[in-house]
């Protein structure tokens, strides 16, 4: 009953976000299965298509997407937080997080609107690096 009460919370609170991501795994199941409701203050939003592995929150929106490739760009800052080691590649839209040590991979796109990005690598401690 708490599940439903949640699910209605979060696909109530704004239009679904649209996602580019592999779909849904057994391994990203179990990742997703921890997401938070709230990232940055921000309440988590319905994607679609739903059977995509990725979870949004706030408007603009912060995206999720678990089982990427990891393909580190030469120069790439890469720096730990909370025990994952993390790739970064900004733009002036945002700037890409892409774990480079957790299984599966996760990527965490975060808009300019939440500076300094950074931020929201800390509420990702449900990410389990090594």
């Amino acid at each position: 009953m708490v599940m439903g009460a949640v699910s209605g919370l979060v696909t109530a609170c704004s239009a679904p976000v649209s996602v580019s991501a592999p779909d849904l795994s057994n391994e990203c199941r179990a990742v997703l299965a921890d997401a938070p409701i709230r990232v940055l203050g921000e309440l988590q939003r319905a994607t679609v298509p739903r059977e995509a592995s990725a979870r949004a929150w706030g408007d603009p929106p912060i995206v999720l997407v678990c089982g990427v490739e990891v393909s580190v760009v030469p120069g790439a800052q890469v720096f730990e937080v909370n025990g994952v080691a993390w790739s970064a590649e900004s733009s002036d839209v945002g700037t890409v997080f892409t774990s480079v040590d957790s299984e599966p991979a996760v990527q965490v796109r975060v808009p300019v609107a939440y500076r300094p990005e950074a931020d929201v690598l800390l509420e990702m401690d449900w990410v389990e690096g090594p």
